[in-house]
């Protein structure tokens, strides 16, 4: 049964669709590559300096639970840095209040700093691996796409039915 939308409703949408599974996939992929950039400066440029852990917080959900550290750490310009980050659970429960946590921050920017490496890099590859998923599947379904538009257009000029497959 044919929808409503006909032929060339049907191909605008696949039009759309593609495009964006296309740019859902660069801007994930952008996103873990910067996450894992920020993980090489702090290791390539950064500071480690033992701090002092002023605040733990771990927020109790039906998912997943998220952990929270504030610490002050002190470098050679102001003896009172602060930084907040969330923490993986396996780091947080070796941590307490008023106890020392290792702490990284950028020498040209102590703002930036933070206390685990492994939160910013986790789900690096299975990410990039979806990233790559949908930058594929949008390519193939774009072509895919073009091909029955095409295949339509020529069909329509020359009067007759198209001789493509439906769903593809």
């Amino acid at each position: 049964m044919r929808s409503k939308l006909g032929e060339r409703g049907i191909i605008n949408i696949t039009f759309r669709i593609y495009p964006l599974l296309v740019a859902a996939g660069v801007g994930l992929g952008a996103f873990k590559i910067s996450e894992y950039q920020k993980v090489a400066a702090y290791t390539d440029h950064g500071v480690k300096v033992v701090g002092e852990v002023t605040n733990l917080h771990e927020t109790i959900t039906n998912k997943p639970n998220t952990y929270s550290v504030s610490y002050i750490f002190a470098t050679e310009a102001d003896p009172y840095n602060r930084g907040l980050q969330r923490v993986r659970e396996q780091l947080f429960d070796t941590l307490s209040d008023g106890g020392p946590v290792d702490v990284w921050y950028l020498p040209v920017d102590p703002e930036q700093s933070v206390v685990d490496l492994g939160y910013l890099t986790r789900y690096f590859w299975p990410a990039l691996l979806c990233s790559a998923g949908l930058i594929f599947t949008g390519l193939v379904g774009g072509w895919f796409a073009a091909k029955r538009a095409r295949a339509t257009i020529i069909a329509q000029d020359r009067g007759s039915k198209p001789n493509v497959t439906k769903g593809v």
